[in-house]
């Protein structure tokens, strides 16, 4: 089985930041925390198998096709290079946004 480098860009981790941040001061910092660990984790799974995931057309172009996955209502969106078996996270958000968010964030 082969398995994939995974890397998260500066946005994705200043995402993930934001969320976590935005969580321990509306509901606490042990929810925070939780929800740190199961979207980190999301995350390090897409090690293997990676391209089983949804390909996102709505962003994707002819040059770069995007995936993504969940993780209960939060979007990881992330590209898959064969090439060289890695997987860059780019974007990290909450569902609620909508699609037409991480749209704006690409275009």
């Amino acid at each position: 089985m082969k398995k994939y480098k995974v890397q998260l860009t500066p946005r994705a981790r200043a995402s993930i930041t934001r969320i976590i941040s935005q969580l321990e001061a509306k509901v606490s910092k042990t929810v925070a925390q939780h929800v740190r660990r199961g979207i980190m984790g999301a995350i390090r799974r897409l090690n293997t198998f990676p391209e089983s995931h949804e390909v996102f057309e709505q962003i994707s172009t002819e040059k770069v096709v995007y995936h993504r996955t969940l993780q209960w209502e939060y979007k990881i969106v992330f590209t898959v290079q064969n090439d060289n078996l890695k997987v860059v996270v780019v974007q990290v958000y909450h569902g609620s946004r909508g699609d037409d968010w991480v749209k704006n964030q690409f275009s």
